[in-house]
């Protein structure tokens, strides 16, 4: 190495660390000033997710299995889907208000700024609530891997699936957002990033051969929590799992991709 010159990646990854851990701060202030609210929250999204699994439970009331899948089987797939889920709104959910950012003509204050953007939008807000989908999804997981007898070999691997998880929700609200560049914020399809979510807490085998296809290929929801479950259930090979890590990156890296093509072509609200 020259003299003179120092490693630069370190010390980008030290900043972007130390940019989180400011972002994250504040974040968690507020929620000491608002705890209450905090509190609510987190109840609110526990009980309304308590009636989502209570809507399994009526389905299996009529039927015993779903496409082939069980009812234990079923809550598995459910808390799975809800923990990534939970984990893309913790992090990730403020990529859906980007139309909002260019409505009101501060995407452009964040232009003058030295971070990139999709960063700044990202980390401008924490989703408080989504712990309570956290809470309750880790619990209807835990119990559903212990009444299907999984093995304990495969906790190694959560880590790899619950991010894989994540990254696909955010690549999916990222390329929604993208639309805002384009429309000027006339056409808001991120929240569609949440209706999306209810596709995937069911087998992606029960949906129209073209569905499973989108489902697949395009918006890879089946890789959230449908194809990592049939690894763990023995119905998939276990080289699935690597595809599904490598594939979420890719899918990640071309959200950021066109995201970054669509801040070039923005060109102002003009206000």
């Amino acid at each position: 190495m020259a003299e003179g010159k120092r490693p630069m990646r370190p010390i980008k990854l030290r900043r972007g660390w130390d940019i989180f851990k400011a972002y994250f701060s504040v974040s968690f202030k507020e929620l000491e000033i608002y705890d209450k609210d905090f509190i609510f929250g987190v109840v609110a999204m526990i009980i309304e997710y308590i009636v989502g699994i209570l809507s399994i439970f009526f389905i299996f009331d009529y039927i015993d299995l779903l496409n082939g899948w069980s009812l234990s089987e079923m809550l598995f797939l459910y808390g799975l889907n809800l923990i990534g889920y939970s984990l893309w709104s913790s992090f990730f959910i403020n990529t859906i208000t980007l139309p909002y950012y260019i409505q009101r003509g501060e995407f452009d204050r964040l232009l003058l700024r030295p971070i990139a953007p999709i960063i700044q939008v990202m980390l401008d807000g924490f989703n408080d609530d989504s712990w309570g989908e956290l809470l309750t999804g880790l619990i209807v997981f835990a119990i559903s891997w212990i009444t299907l007898d999984i093995s304990p070999l495969y906790l190694l691997i959560l880590p790899i699936i619950f991010l894989s998880s994540c990254l696909i929700y955010a690549a999916t609200s990222i390329l929604l957002s993208t639309v805002s560049f384009f429309t000027v914020a006339k056409a808001d399809v991120a929240n569609l990033t949440m209706e999306i979510k209810e596709f995937a807490q069911y087998p992606i085998s029960i949906y129209p051969k073209v569905l499973q296809f989108i489902f697949t290929f395009i918006l890879p929801i089946a890789c959230v929590s449908f194809i990592p479950s049939a690894v763990l259930f023995g119905k998939l090979s276990p080289w699935y799992l690597p595809l599904i890590l490598i594939g979420s990156l890719l899918f990640f890296g071309i959200a950021v991709y066109i995201w970054n093509k669509g801040v070039k072509h923005y060109g102002s609200t003009g206000t």
